[in-house]
Order: C-alpha cells, then sequence, then structure tokens
C-alpha cells in the first residue's frame, strides 16, 4: 500500500512531517510516498539509512495557509499537494495525506479525482471523543461554508457509512447540530433540515446542542461547514484551556503537588484523549480516492497517526463503500431511480 504524504504547506517545518512519515513506515508497514522538494527530503531520510518503503515525488512548489485554494491550485501545477493527489489520480498511489490549506486540498481533490456519482458536496468528517469512550463524526467541519438539508442528508449517509465500516458502530445515531434539542429550534435553515432529516434519514435522531457533543448520544452529527470548523475550533481550545488550567492550580497548590506523582497517569491520559493527535487526520468523503486532510499544526505523532487513517480507509475500501452505500440509501428513500427505472 502507497501513502503519499504531502511535506510541504504545514504550519511545521518538513523535517517534522517526514519524522511522522518515517514512524509510520516503521510502524503500520505501508509505503510513504515523501512529496515535496528532493534535496530536501533525501537530506532528512539519509538520518535512516536503514529505511526501506519509501520514495520521493518531486514537487517542489508550495501552497501555503494564506493563498486563495482554487487560484493556488491552478497556478502551481508543481506543487506537493497537487501532484501527490494526482498519484492517487494515476493510480501511483492509494491515499494521500496533507496539512496543508484544508481549501488547497479540497479543490485539488475536486479538480483531480472528482466526485462521487450522487454526492453533491464532499465534506471533511472529524472525529472527537467522548465520555463514553467513543468517537462521534461532526461532517463537515470545514469544506463547505453553506449547506443545503440535501448536502447535510449526503454528510450523514456518508458518514453512517464510515462510522459502521471503520469504527465498528452497528447502528449510527445521526444528529444535526443547532441551538436547542427541540425540534422548533433554530433559523429557519436549521428547521427546512430538521424537517428534512427525519423524513429522509432513518437513523437520524434529532437535533443536539454543541455543549452536548462530547456526551456520546450521536455518533454522526452533520452540520454545515462554517459551524462545524468553529464548533471544532472551540472544542481544540476548550481542551488546552483545561489542560493549561489544571497545570496552573496543580503549580499553586503545594498538596497538589505532594499527590501529583499520583495523578499524572491519568493526567496524561486526559491529555492524549483530548487532543486532535492521536485522532491524526480528518478524511474528505465524497470524492474518488482516499483524501485525508491533517490539522495545520500537525507535529510527527499526528502525521503518523493521520497515515494510520489512511491506511484504515484503503484497507477497508471506505470509497467504493460509501459510493455503493449512498447509492442504495438513495434508492431506498425513493429519492434516484433503481438500475433500469427513470424519474
Amino acid at each position: 500500500m502507497k501513502i503519499v504524504l504531502d511535506t510541504l504547506g504545514g504550519d511545521r517545518p518538513p523535517a517534522e512531517l517526514i519524522a511522522g512519515g518515517v514512524a509510520a513506515i516503521q510502524e503500520f508497514d505501508v509505503e510513504v510516498v515523501f512529496a515535496g522538494d528532493r534535496q530536501l527530503i533525501e537530506r532528512e531520510l539519509d538520518k535512516y539509512p536503514n529505511l526501506t518503503k519509501c520514495s520521493i515525488l518531486h514537487a517542489p512548489e508550495e501552497i501555503t495557509m494564506h493563498e486563495a485554494p482554487v487560484e493556488a491550485v491552478r497556478k502551481k501545477k508543481n506543487s506537493s499537494l497537487v501532484q501527490g493527489i494526482r498519484a492517487v489520480r494515476h493510480g501511483a498511489a492509494d491515499a494521500f495525506v496533507s496539512p496543508a490549506n484544508t481549501g488547497a486540498v479540497m479543490a485539488a481533490a475536486m479538480f483531480n479525482l472528482g466526485r462521487l456519482p450522487e454526492i453533491d458536496r464532499p465534506g471533511i468528517g472529524v472525529l472527537i471523543p467522548t465520555l463514553e469512550g467513543r468517537r462521534t463524526m461532526i461532517i463537515d467541519a470545514g469544506a463547505n461554508a453553506e449547506c443545503d438539508p440535501e448536502h447535510l442528508l449526503e454528510f450523514g449517509v456518508m458518514g453512517t457509512i464510515y462510522m459502521r465500516e471503520l469504527l465498528g458502530v452497528q447502528n449510527p445515531r445521526v444528529g444535526l447540530l443547532n441551538i436547542g434539542e427541540e425540534p422548533q429550534k433554530g433559523d429557519s435553515q436549521a428547521l427546512k433540515a430538521f424537517a428534512y432529516l427525519q423524513q429522509e434519514l432513518p437513523n437520524f435522531a434529532g437535533n443536539v446542542e454543541p455543549n452536548r457533543l462530547v456526551e456520546g448520544g450521536f455518533d454522526v452529527v452533520v452540520t454545515d461547514g462554517f459551524t462545524g470548523n468553529i464548533c471544532l475550533k472551540a472544542y481544540e481550545g476548550a481542551a488546552t484551556v483545561t489542560v493549561r488550567y489544571l497545570k496552573r492550580e496543580i503549580e499553586k497548590s503545594l498538596l497538589a503537588k505532594l499527590a501529583l506523582p499520583f495523578l499524572w497517569p491519568s493526567l496524561k491520559r486526559l491529555k492524549r484523549e483530548m487532543s486532535a493527535v492521536q485522532y491524526g487526520g480528518a478524511p474528505l468523503l465524497g470524492v474518488r480516492g482516499v483524501v485525508i486532510i491533517a490539522h495545520g499544526n500537525s507535529n510527527a505523532e499526528a502525521i503518523k497517526n493521520a497515515i494510520r487513517v489512511a491506511k484504515e480507509a484503503v484497507a477497508h475500501r471506505v470509497v467504493e463503500k460509501i459510493e455503493r452505500g449512498v447509492h442504495e440509501s438513495l434508492v431506498h428513500l425513493g429519492l434516484v431511480p433503481t438500475s433500469g427505472e427513470s424519474l
């Protein structure tokens, strides 16, 4: 299995990302294709003389976080991001992982891979931990600023398939992110979305408020990308503040310092559970290929785990299953014709 790692465009230097790719090769038995500046990559790989299962895709152009995504993808044909996704398109690789400009990854995937049949809007699905010890997917987390109810239905179906196939959730519950649990809550778009999902999605379980995401009552939570991205960043900020607050309070108290050796294992688990590092990256669902978008500030461990997510998606044939599952779901709902029929 070959997975392309984009070594340019993230917030951290390429050396950090390459170290994550090396760790993935050693731990997950995958072949990593390092996309970026050949000279730079070779210099870093020289630190691992016994490393095998790796190759280099020379693509020295970089798409930065501050560039307009569509324009950058069109102009920088020899960027690591564009060339990496093209490798997936042409069958030279099985998946693509990048911590670069999210909009640019989305644009490059749309231009080069295209959407799956019957999918109008691909969505980014981010997994967050819950108090029940399981994970909840928020989709969309940044690909589409505005969404119609039909798009939210697509997100719900794709998220359901992903959670069932990759995480083993037998009957995923889908919720609509809203300001209240009651059906009558929200603006006109939220009301339309609730009514539509309730009618068309069999596993729709109602509205969910942001403060209840971590309770674990829902397996998939659908929303537009603007709201989902704000919600996700607020969650990440709260996690960081919680850890810092605990550290500050412990430093203030002599009793807490004395108890720290006993508390330390639990605190480390808490920090790890709340960190995005262990979840690695978020799949871009709805395109014709496995594309994993890592956090822009991903360190080596996060990149390693993003490659693990990519490997699992390829191994479980998630793209194929989403394509088939979406079609079957829409046929069952009467939203598309069966083979040989017409609407």
